[in-house]
Formats: C-alpha cells, sequence, structure tokens
C-alpha cells in the first residue's frame, strides 16, 4: 500500500503535457509516461472513446532495467522491440517506414522528445515464440522535461487532459501522481476505494471494465 506524502499546490502554471506529432501515426498526438523504469507510449486525449480511461496506453516500450542508476533511468531506457506485437527492424526496409513503429514515433516527431544515445545491447524477447532468444535493443535518452509526461492517477486510474495546466495531478512521492479527488479524499479513503473486487478475489473478473494501469502494466488492457 503507497503512502503518499502531503503535497502542495503550485503556485504557479505547470509545464503542459508533451505531444508527439508524427507522420508514421498519421500525425495522431501521442504523449511519453513513465512508471520508476518503465516507459509507455499514451494517448494524450480520449478521442471521443465511449470509456475514456480504459485504454490510454499505446503500448509499453521497455523492460524494467534495474542495471543502471534510477537517476540514469528516469531520462533513458533500451527500447525493446518485443514490447509491443509488431517488431522494429532498421534493416528490414518492409518495416522502415510503418506506422506503428515505436522508435520513428519518438525520433520522427515534429517536436523533438528522444534521440538515440547510439548504445546497443541484446535482451530477452518479451515475445513467447521466440521462446526467449536475444534480440538487439537500442538505448534511447529523453530529452524533454519530465514534467511534461502524460500522468495517471495511481488510486482511481484517472488520466489527465492535455495541453491545461489546471488538470496536471500533483506529485505523491516515489513516483505516483493523484488527481485532485482524491487529494482531497485523502490516502486512506482514495486507497479504500482503489479495492476492486477482481483485486481481492483474483480468480472474478467483477463488473467494472479493466483500465490500463501504469502502476501495474501486466493488466493493460490496450495491448496484446
Amino acid at each position: 500500500m503507497s503512502q503518499p506524502t502531503t503535497p502542495t499546490s503550485p503556485s504557479s502554471p505547470q509545464a503542459e503535457i508533451i505531444q508527439l506529432c508524427s507522420r508514421h501515426f498519421t500525425s495522431i498526438p501521442l504523449s511519453l509516461s513513465r512508471f520508476k523504469r518503465q516507459w509507455f507510449l499514451t494517448f494524450p486525449r480520449t478521442y471521443g472513446l465511449p470509456d475514456p480511461d480504459s485504454q490510454r496506453i499505446v503500448c509499453a516500450l521497455n523492460s524494467p532495467d534495474y542495471s543502471t542508476s534510477s537517476e540514469h533511468a528516469r531520462n533513458h531506457f533500451w527500447l525493446n522491440p518485443s514490447c509491443r506485437s509488431q517488431r522494429y527492424n532498421p534493416s528490414d526496409i518492409t518495416t522502415k517506414h510503418s506506422a506503428v513503429s515505436p522508435i520513428h514515433l519518438l525520433l520522427d516527431s515534429d517536436y523533438p522528445v528522444a534521440r538515440l544515445t547510439g548504445r546497443i545491447r541484446s535482451e530477452p524477447s518479451n515475445d513467447p515464440h521466440d521462446e526467449g532468444k536475444q534480440i538487439a535493443c537500442y538505448e534511447v535518452e529523453v530529452i524533454t522535461s519530465e514534467d511534461g509526461l502524460l500522468r495517471q492517477c495511481y488510486y482511481c486510474l484517472s488520466w489527465e487532459a492535455a495541453g491545461k495546466s489546471n488538470t496536471r495531478f500533483c506529485p505523491g512521492g516515489n513516483d505516483i501522481y493523484w488527481c485532485s479527488s482524491c487529494e482531497a479524499s485523502g490516502w486512506v479513503l482514495s486507497t479504500i476505494r482503489k479495492l476492486r473486487l477482481p483485486d481481492i478475489l483474483t480468480w472474478s473478473d467483477g463488473d467494472e471494465k479493466p483500465r490500463d494501469n501504469l502502476y501495474s502494466p501486466t493488466r493493460l488492457t490496450s495491448t496484446g
């Protein structure tokens, strides 16, 4: 159970949420999100979805790396192509201009957000069909401010809206954030509300629709 530190409301407007617009994703804006050592591509808006908080994560970008310092992990990650269903292969001309290639979305954004460091290493593939074989991963440096990352409330799993400083969630310590409603309720009541039937009875689906969860990426609904 996470108990956040007591946040204070900012006295000045906070940074706006960064938006990646790339021809490789038909210029639909995307954002970056992070929890501890794992990075994600996320939707900064609901785009008219009937259940706007259920699927805001486009894909995970990496497997958490515990071999480096936490400071380094705050703006670096090893892009693992097997974290999503379609691989990125820079030597394959059929995927060089793929609309779903995370590396191209990051590097070709109209607003610069990341760059390659030039380092490459091998990691086990996350694709079960690969049976644990090693694949090439590329180190990425995020060059935008952390204040521009899209945030999710740890308790109610709601997301920030794009481009409005008064919708930014407050930090609660230990890399978690909470919305104004949960902040007003306090961490005890918010934690009680957070408990759902599927969390208590893992064999039960309950009546609630699953939601994407930065804090528990194994329960993502929008990644296969």
